[in-house]
């Protein structure tokens, strides 16, 4: 049987790119419906990518058996799970927010009510973009020692090892 990180892999790609598009989405926080479009990609990842992402890791550890030395850790569902809601919140309370201060905007009499909305959703969408940054950076370091077990797991076996898709490499044990 062969154990392999691709899925890991994929999963962790999957899941930054869909940050990275709803940080890109998020500077364009004054049209409104961008924010409901960041905070959508935002929940794609806190519900179906890191719950696949910690089943994966899983999933390799077990396919790899025990080991007293190495270990692997599934950091990415507490810490990543809560900044990821954290955003999912400010980009879609920022959505809601910059529809009803649009609305204000119009009105001459409540635009000042509007404007001071604006600064608010500013606070709410930086907020936001810092979450999807946090979560990326945890999801390169669940990546990271993912790679860190595999090599661990390979020196322990005296297994093959490939690490994004480069060329086998055998790794001898001399006890």
């Amino acid at each position: 049987m062969t154990c392999s990180l691709d899925s890991v892999r994929n999963l962790i790609l999957g899941a930054i790119a869909c940050l990275l598009a709803a940080i890109a989405l998020a500077y364009f926080w004054v049209a409104a419906i961008p924010l409901f479009a960041a905070a959508a990609l935002v929940a794609t990842v806190s519900f179906y990518f890191i719950p696949a992402i910690k089943d994966a890791l899983l999933g390799y550890a077990t396919c790899r058996g025990s080991s007293g030395k190495c270990t692997i850790t599934t950091g990415v569902d507490t810490l990543g799970q809560a900044a990821a809601v954290l955003s999912l919140i400010s980009f879609t309370l920022a959505g809601a927010m910059e529809v009803a201060a649009l609305a204000f905007i119009f009105s001459w009499l409540l635009s000042w009510l509007g404007i001071s909305m604006q600064a608010a959703v500013a606070i709410l969408v930086a907020s936001g973009i810092s979450s999807c940054a946090i979560v990326i950076l945890i999801l390169i370091g669940v990546l990271s020692d993912a790679y860190s077990y595999k090599s661990c797991m390979d020196q322990q076996s005296g297994s093959t090892t490939t690490v994004f898709g480069a060329q086998p490499i055998r790794i001898e044990s001399h006890h």
